[in-house]
């Protein structure tokens, strides 16, 4: 990943709490074919001080067969992102050389790879992700509320994806390298066009604070 200082994001703790609230990473492996990518909704774990991605794919997907087992493979999580206009910018009144470009938030991870067959982790990996994103719906949906022996026949069709986080990068590229009434004017443009996650993170940048 590229990171300019204006758009490079430091602190670790925000990055991952921003993956918990975009989840669905594009995973990068490399195969005996070449790169493959896939996509799968991953959670965070902390396991002994050390962080890790988990996810599932289904059994047929070629990712845990056609790749080399403790392998390094790249997550890409993505947030809000929007198309920015010059005509946003006051600026451009007073000096027309300017361009268009595109904001977007993004965070990186790397690490070994591996992956998971047995009942007991599959078992224990499905109730915390299913509860994890049942919490703030109504009448909430548990792996218990489904029969044992489907629950069972279910888990034979996936396998279990782990990463071991040796690496995190993140960019928030927000409009931060122009002065402020070029901001303003963006966050206008934006909300115009009903991009207003978009507005929200150019109004403040270090949203991973929040």
């Amino acid at each position: 990943m590229f990171q300019p200082s204006y758009f490079k994001q430091k602190d670790s703790q925000h990055m991952l709490s921003f993956i918990k609230q975009h989840p669905m990473a594009s995973i990068v492996t490399l195969s005996s074919t070449g790169l493959v990518g896939n996509h799968v909704p991953m959670m965070v774990i902390k396991r002994k001080n050390k962080y890790f991605l988990q996810g599932h794919v289904a059994r047929v997907n070629s990712i845990h067969n056609d790749c080399d087992k403790a392998t390094l493979a790249l997550a890409m999580f993505h947030g809000p992102n929007a198309y920015i206009s010059p005509n946003w910018y006051p600026s451009k009144k007073q000096d027309p050389k300017t361009v268009p470009t595109w904001n977007y938030v993004a965070v990186h991870v790397s690490g070994e790879i591996q992956f998971y067959e047995s009942t007991k982790w599959l078992k224990k990996h499905l109730t915390l992700l299913s509860d994890t994103h049942e919490k703030n719906i109504n009448q909430s949906w548990h792996i218990s509320d489904a029969p044992d022996d489907y629950i069972e026949k279910m888990m034979k069709a996936i396998v279990g994806i782990e990463v071991e986080i040796s690496e995190i990068k993140g960019n928030a590229k927000m409009s931060q390298n122009h002065p402020e009434e070029n901001r303003s004017g963006v966050v206008k443009g934006l909300k115009a066009i009903g991009k207003t996650d978009v507005a929200n993170w150019v109004e403040n940048p270090n949203r991973y604070n929040d």
